[in-house]
């Protein structure tokens, strides 16, 4: 049965007194007006992305025998979530109301949201003491409570549930009810993040006179038609030689074995480097997308924002004009569409709604933001945790996600999948099985089975597509000087690519040999992105040394003949050895050396000590067994989270109550992908964009940032800080993420070592930017930033 006809008997506003003198905003929306619009975008939202069913099943899921009253609540939180407003002394302040002028210049409250929520209970009391028996008398009066925060909240932030109505809700009772604790947080997400959508959007609608219709969703003729695209392109790659047949046939097995699980939710995609898993999941989305009606949306989510761009050009390549694939991330401006550009009233509004609601059927983002949606606690956060159900998400290189979460991720993800009907497909070259932590693993499918698997990773254009070589001494540690003597060995006209784990062993390297050689690069976490793209592009038409740290393992695109990188983790020296010769047109050749210790570098990681000084470990890296490697981590893992902390929980026990409890707040800061505090520093040096080709964002730069032909970053610091001229909410933010995409190139983040750490050095603070005028000490000729000298310069008296 469809949701919207569904006749729930939704409470008439006149029953709570309220009628046309009641003002929801300024100047003359009625309450009842916009109540009313309120639940008319809640359906609108629940039709275009076809929530009908998924709601229904979820709250069959928490109770069955009183469906019917547990639906009309979970409609009437977001239809009465604004009843508050009832209350006269907001009336008469808030929206400076005529009618209620005598309240005015009293000194009670004029907040509206909790006086909502206590009104709502007081309403909904009256059904729920009808029923039968005591004990779904209390479940339901437990519901009821547990909606109403979610409308006591619609203006702030989701934090611990427990404090909210203490002496009402009696969580000793949580268990005798039975409610699914998984279901229950995902029931409530979904509860939020449909009220303060519909809120949003009505208040849009009012406000700016904005009707959202479109919520970005793919029509059957707009799959088609892809479908039509993508095959005419994969039809020119189509070959029966070499790597290429290697690809196609890994292609069709993928796209095989789906077809023949179109019921599950999960599938695992592992494949060799340069075995075409780009190509491979964009078949895999479409078919997802074409067998499944219900299914409107696909999601990239990476976890680096070279990945993003790199993906982007590959839909651009294959779909033209025809689509474009949306990317949402920090540093991406938000897009004006063409057909917008005209209405300049509105064109911001429109522009930055589309931005915080995902409203595009295809977007790339990263794994930040997934997370944010998933778990996050603010309004923003939630707004488009609805879009998520029933699409298409890619997940790409899972394994950079902090292994202490696995456990809890992959629990999420499996209940958020089945749920919200989403078809997550997990790629990576190497590959952790989660579900391993799981009881019922049905809802996962390897693509490639463990016999195709076997062949495509033993199969010599993969396996020997780079010699690996070890020079580990178990009694003595490689040295910068043994270094510079292996380099005098190797060939003169190559691509050498030198990885280190810490900074200072590069820095101490790149020194020791940039004026014995010509072409030496350095890359690092301190270098800008114009830098970074100017050394890539330099790799693809030149011989070159590149002394690097961990920032070229994976999103870099880059092929290199010879490389040499200091021993960390089993996974990071595959994603190494994908830099090796990528194109697998050439011979590759690694050395492998152990000089920084990994433990100072990844402290308290479960992969420790599984690495290449045993030679089980040289072995499982050579012949591509990530599977057994991935399965000692995992026990590892496990082991971990089954400890007993206090003598009376494990963590996982801890985490479990948290979901049991809707702690929020709790929930998040356990799920946050980066946890380190950082300063952001902004140095305004100059660019000059004529060096640099392929960097996007000096493509048709505008004048007003530009000295002389180069970037300028003084002048964009000043309209950075001319934003704050701008009236505009929805325009200040399309102009920020302008500004922001520019303010890149002059930013680097150091360290908030603790809460009373004070930099050393800075002019002035804009919306927690710290700019630093005299720059010139910092900031050398490559635009690197010198971290060392620049915390040198550090004073107690700063302090």
């Amino acid at each position: 049965m469809i949701f919207i006809q569904m006749t729930v008997k939704t409470m008439l506003l006149s029953e709570f007194g309220i009628d046309e003198r009641y003002l929801a905003h300024t100047p003359c929306e009625t309450l009842i007006a916009h109540s009313n619009l309120t639940l008319e975008y809640f359906h609108k939202i629940a039709t275009h992305k076809n929530l009908h069913s998924l709601i229904e099943n979820l709250l069959h899921k928490i109770d069955s025998e009183n469906f019917d009253l547990l639906r009309e609540m979970f409609i009437n939180t977001i239809f009465l979530h604004d009843i508050g407003k009832t209350n006269p002394y907001f009336q008469a302040r808030k929206m400076n109301n005529e009618h209620f002028k005598d309240y005015k210049n009293k000194t009670d409250s004029s907040e509206h949201s909790s006086i909502s929520s206590q009104m709502f209970i007081d309403h909904c009391m009256i059904k729920i003491k009808m029923l039968p028996d005591q004990k779904t008398r209390e479940k339901f009066k437990f519901i009821l409570y547990i909606f109403s925060y979610h409308q006591a909240k619609h203006h702030g932030n989701l934090g611990i549930v427990e404090e909210y109505q203490k002496e009402k809700i009696f969580w000793t009772y949580l268990d005798m009810f039975e409610i699914p604790h998984f279901e229950f947080y995902i029931l409530n997400k979904l509860l939020f993040s449909l009220l303060v959508s519909s809120d949003y959007y009505a208040t849009t609608d009012y406000m700016s006179g904005l009707k959202t219709d479109d919520f970005g969703v793919f029509s059957n003729s707009k799959k088609q038609k892809l479908t039509e695209l993508f095959s005419t392109f994969t039809c020119k790659l189509k070959s029966d030689k070499g790597i290429n047949k290697l690809r196609n046939k890994m292609f069709q097995e993928a796209e095989e074995n789906l077809l023949k699980n179109l019921d599950k939710n999960i599938f695992y995609l592992e494949a060799p480097t340069g075995s075409g898993k780009t190509i491979t999941s964009i078949n895999l989305a479409l078919k997802l997308l074409e067998n499944h009606e219900h299914l409107n949306k696909l999601l990239y989510i990476f976890p680096f924002n070279t990945l993003v761009e790199q993906t982007k050009n590959v839909f651009d390549d294959i779909f033209k004009n025809e689509f474009t694939i949306e990317v949402i991330n920090s540093i991406t401006p938000i897009s004006i569409s063409e057909k917008d550009q005209e209405e300049s009233e509105s064109k911001y509004e429109k522009s930055y709604v589309n931005r915080l609601f995902f409203h595009a059927p295809a977007l790339i983002t990263t794994h930040v933001a997934l997370f944010d949606i998933l778990f996050g606690t603010s309004k923003e956060d939630n707004f488009p945790l609805w879009q998520l159900a029933n699409s298409v998400i890619i997940l790409d290189e899972i394994q950079s996600y902090n292994n202490h979460l696995w456990w809890y991720m992959v629990e999420f993800f499996d209940k958020y999948a089945s749920l919200l009907n989403m078809k997550i497909i997990i790629m990576s070259a190497t590959l952790p099985k989660l579900d391993f932590f799981l009881e019922e693993k049905n809802n996962f499918v390897a693509l490639i089975g463990d016999k195709k698997k076997k062949d495509l990773f033993q199969n010599a254009l993969f396996k020997d597509r780079v010699k690996i070589n070890f020079l580990l001494d178990k009694t003595e540690k490689m040295t910068i000087p043994k270094l510079v003597e292996l380099l005098k060995g190797q060939p003169k006209e190559k691509k050498i690519l030198f990885e280190f784990i810490k900074k200072q062993s590069a820095r101490e390297f790149y020194n020791a040999i940039k004026d014995e050689y010509d072409n030496v690069y350095e890359l690092s976490g301190d270098d800008n992105k114009a830098y970074r793209q100017y050394v890539i592009n330099k790799s693809k038409n030149e011989n070159l040394i590149i002394v690097a740290t961990q920032v070229i393992e994976a999103g870099v695109d880059i092929d290199m003949d010879i490389g040499f990188k200091d021993i960390s983790t089993i996974d990071s020296e595959e994603q190494f050895m994908g830099r090796i010769n990528r194109s697998c047109l050439r011979e590759g050749e690694v050395y492998f050396f152990d000089m920084d210790d990994a433990e100072k570098i990844y402290r308290g990681d479960n992969r420790l000590g599984l690495d290449l000084k045993t030679p089980k470990y040289q072995d499982i890296l050579k012949n591509k067994e990530f599977d057994v490697y991935y399965g000692e981590v995992l026990e590892r893992i496990k082991t971990d989270k089954t400890k007993y902390k206090s003598g009376l929980m494990t963590s996982h026990d801890y985490f479990e109550e948290a979901i049991k409890k809707l702690n929020y707040k709790k929930i998040k800061e356990e799920m946050t992908l980066i946890k380190s505090d950082t300063f952001t520093l902004y140095f305004p040096f100059q660019i000059d964009i004529t060096l640099y080709q392929n960097v996007k964002e000096f493509d048709g730069l505008d004048e007003c940032f530009q000295t002389d032909g180069k970037l300028d970053g003084h002048k964009v610091w000043n309209e950075f800080v001319a934003l704050n001229e701008i009236n505009q909410f929805a325009e200040k933010k399309v102009a920020k993420s302008h500004i922001y995409a520019l303010m890149q190139f002059f930013t680097f983040n150091i360290l908030r070592f603790n809460d009373k750490y004070v930099l050393p050095h800075y002019d002035e603070e804009k919306g927690g930017i710290y700019l630093v005028k005299d720059y010139a000490e910092y900031i050398t000729e490559d635009g690197k930033f010198n971290r060392k000298k620049y915390l040198g310069l550090k004073d107690d008296n700063f302090l």
